[in-house]
C-alpha cells in the first residue's frame, strides 16, 4: 500500500508513467483511474493533509458512476444524501423558478444529484489510491519547475520539510493544481474570460439545536442581499451571500460578527455552530489550450465556474475520466497520439456550456437593481405558471459535441453521438447489480437479442479495438439457449426492468457503440450502420494510411469511413 509521505529512498529517472501535481478531487480521481490500470504514478501535493473544511458540496450521477468504476462509490454514497431540489424565491418570497433533480427512473443507477462533505470524500479517494503499490504519494512537496522532453517530462520538486530539491521524470505531467496553477502559468496558457466576476461570502455551519429551515435549497433572489441556502448531508448547512457595492471582502474575513450579522437576515443563528467562513471571487473562465505536448490541465487548472449549478467538482471528474482512457489507449492499445488532442476539444466545449448555464443562474440570483428584479420575478413566474420553465437539473448538463464522435458527411453528429449511455440493473448471481460492474473498461457494443453478434465480432477493426459486445435480454432470458454464448467477447445479461429497452427505443436504434467513458460514439439502426460506426471509430483511434481526419475539427462520417475501408 502507498503510505509514502516523503520521497522514496531510491528514485530512478523513469520510474513514473504519470506525474500528477495537485491532490484534490481531480488529482485523486485520476490517480485512482491510472493506478487501477497499473500505471506507475507519482501524485504530489504541497500540503501534508487534506484541507479539513467543506468546499464543494454537490455532485451528480455521472461523477458517482466514475467513482463506481474505481470501486469507491458504495462508500461515498453511504455518507452522501440526495439533493432535495432548489427553489428560486423572488422579492416577495414567491417561488419564481424550480430546479430539481431528474425524477425516477435513475438512468445512471445513482441519485441524479447528491450532497457530500468534501474532506470525507477526499479521504475516501485517498484510501482508494492507497490500494495501489504502483502509486506513490509525495505529500509536503511542491512542484517548482517542469521541462518538456520528446518522450516525457522532467520535474523539480521542493521538499518543504528540509528545502531539498528532488528531480523526477515521467511520461506525462497532469496539472490538478487548482485555479492558480503554476504549471498553467509556466505554459503561458491563454484564458477566455466569460465575464462573471463577483465576491461572495460562504458560511458553513453545523445544526446544534432546534431550528426552522427550508426543506429544499433556496436561491434568495433579492436585491437587498442575494443569497443561497444549501442543505448539506447530515447536519451541515451552507449559506452563500453576495457582497454588496462598497463592502470590503477583507472586513468580512477579519470579523466573523459582521458575517453573522449579514447571515441573520436569512436565518436565526441561535442553534448554528460556525464551521467555516470564506470569501470567494466567483469567476467564469475557461482555458483555451488544455494540452501542451505531454502536459495536461485538469479541473480548476483548466476552468473555473460560479457554483450556482454545483458542477465545479463534476467537471473535474469528467476531465479525469476523459483523459484516463485516452492516455491508456495511446500507451497500451496502440491509439494514435491524435486522440489526446480530443481531450481538450471535447472537455472545453462541454465545460464552456456548463459554465454559461452557471453564469446565467448567477445573474438571475444576483440582480441588485430593484426594478429589473421585479421584472425578472414577473417573467420567470409567468414561465413557471405556464409550464414553460425547465425545472429538471440534468437538462442543463449537455452531452459531448466535439472530438471522437460519429458524424455525418456535413459534420453534424450522428444519432445519439455524445449522449451518455444509461446503466440498467442486470442479474448477477441471485440478485442484481449495476451493469458497469460486469463490463470491463473499453469499447462496447450494447444491443438486443435480435442482433447477430457474429456479424461484427470478428471484424478486424473491432478486434483491433479489443471491443466487446453486451446483449441485453428481458427477464425471460435463458442463457444456454442464446447464440454466441460461447464467445468470450460477447456478454449476455438480463435486465431487471426495461430501462435500456425503452432508452434505445427513443433513438429507434438496434445497437449503440459506447466509449470507455460511457459516452456514445453513435447509435446504429442496422447491422450495416453498426459496422460503419466500428470502422469510423477505428479510424479515429488508430494511425492508418488513409486516416486524414483532423480530430480538432470533428471526426469523419462513419459511413464514409466504412466505404473507404471496404474499397
Amino acid at each position: 500500500m502507498s503510505e509514502t509521505r516523503g520521497i522514496p529512498s531510491v528514485v530512478h529517472p523513469t520510474d513514473y508513467d504519470i506525474i500528477i501535481s495537485g491532490y484534490g478531487p481531480a488529482g485523486a480521481t485520476i490517480a485512482n483511474l491510472m493506478g487501477q490500470r497499473g500505471y506507475r504514478v507519482a501524485v504530489i501535493d504541497q500540503f501534508d493533509a487534506i484541507f479539513d473544511k467543506p468546499r464543494a458540496i454537490t455532485a451528480d450521477q455521472e461523477v458517482m458512476r466514475v467513482f463506481q468504476e474505481i470501486g469507491l462509490a458504495d462508500e461515498i454514497n453511504a455518507s452522501s444524501s440526495p439533493h432535495p431540489g432548489t427553489d428560486f424565491v423572488g422579492m416577495d418570497g414567491q417561488v419564481i423558478k424550480r430546479f430539481y433533480p431528474a425524477p425516477p427512473p435513475n438512468q445512471l443507477a445513482w441519485e441524479p444529484t447528491w450532497m457530500f462533505i468534501q474532506p470525507e470524500l477526499e479521504a475516501t479517494l485517498r484510501k482508494g489510491v492507497a490500494r495501489f503499490d504502483n502509486v506513490t504519494e509525495l505529500l509536503g512537496h511542491q512542484l517548482v519547475r517542469h521541462e518538456k522532453r520528446a518522450d516525457g517530462v522532467k520535474v523539480e520538486l521542493l521538499r518543504l520539510a528540509d528545502q531539498q530539491t528532488v528531480q523526477l521524470t515521467g511520461r506525462y505531467l497532469l496539472s490538478c493544481e487548482g485555479a492558480n496553477s503554476p504549471i498553467r502559468l509556466r505554459e503561458n496558457a491563454s484564458v477566455e474570460d466569460l465575464a462573471f466576476d463577483e465576491w461572495w461570502i460562504v458560511v458553513d455551519l453545523w445544526i446544534r439545536g432546534p431550528i426552522e429551515l427550508p426543506e429544499r435549497c433556496v436561491q434568495y433572489c433579492r436585491p437587498s442581499r442575494p443569497g443561497t441556502y444549501i442543505v448539506g448531508p447530515d447536519n451541515l448547512r451552507r449559506w452563500e451571500m453576495k457582497m454588496l457595492p462598497g463592502e470590503d471582502p477583507q472586513e468580512f474575513m477579519k470579523d466573523p460578527a459582521l458575517v453573522m450579522k449579514a447571515l441573520s437576515s436569512f436565518v436565526d443563528t441561535t442553534h448554528l455552530e460556525l464551521c467555516r467562513i470564506a470569501v470567494y471571487r466567483f469567476h467564469a473562465v475557461v482555458v483555451d489550450d488544455w494540452r501542451f505536448d505531454r502536459v495536461f490541465l485538469l479541473g480548476d487548472s483548466a476552468h473555473q465556474m460560479p457554483p450556482f449549478l454545483g458542477q465545479g467538482l463534476c467537471a473535474a471528474v469528467r476531465d479525469a475520466v476523459n483523459l484516463a482512457w485516452k492516455i491508456d489507449g495511446v500507451e497500451r492499445q496502440g491509439y494514435s497520439q491524435r486522440i489526446l488532442d480530443t481531450y481538450g476539444h471535447e472537455r472545453k466545449k462541454h465545460v464552456r456550456t456548463v459554465v454559461g448555464h452557471a453564469k446565467s443562474f448567477g445573474l438571475i440570483i444576483g440582480e441588485l437593481d430593484e426594478a429589473k428584479a421585479r421584472r425578472r420575478d414577473e417573467e420567470l413566474g409567468e414561465l413557471l405558471r405556464a409550464g414553460k420553465s425547465e425545472t429538471v437539473r440534468q437538462k442543463f448538463i449537455p452531452g459531448l459535441e466535439t472530438g471522437a464522435l460519429a458524424r455525418n458527411a456535413d459534420g453534424s453528429l450522428l444519432t445519439g453521438a455524445g449522449d451518455l449511455f444509461v446503466q440498467p440493473w442486470v442479474r448477477h448471481g441471485d440478485g442484481f447489480t449495476r451493469m458497469d460492474n460486469v463490463m470491463p473498461c473499453g469499447f462496447w457494443i450494447v444491443t438486443t437479442p435480435d442482433m447477430p453478434a457474429h456479424e461484427w465480432s470478428q471484424l478486424p477493426e473491432w478486434r483491433q479495438m479489443n471491443g466487446r459486445t453486451v446483449v441485453v435480454h428481458d427477464n425471460a432470458f435463458t442463457a444456454p439457449s442464446k447464440p454466441g454464448n460461447g464467445d468470450p467477447q460477447v456478454l449476455h445479461v438480463e435486465e431487471q426492468d426495461t430501462l435500456f429497452t425503452h432508452w434505445l427505443a427513443q433513438y429507434n436504434g438496434v445497437a449503440v457503440l459506447v466509449r470507455p467513458d460511457h459516452y456514445l460514439y453513435g447509435v446504429a439502426h442496422s447491422v450495416q450502420e453498426l459496422k460503419s460506426l466500428i470502422a469510423g471509430a477505428a479510424k479515429d483511434l488508430f494511425d492508418q494510411p488513409d486516416a486524414a481526419a483532423d480530430l480538432s475539427h470533428g471526426v469523419m462520417d462513419a459511413r464514409a469511413a466504412l466505404a473507404q475501408v471496404s474499397a
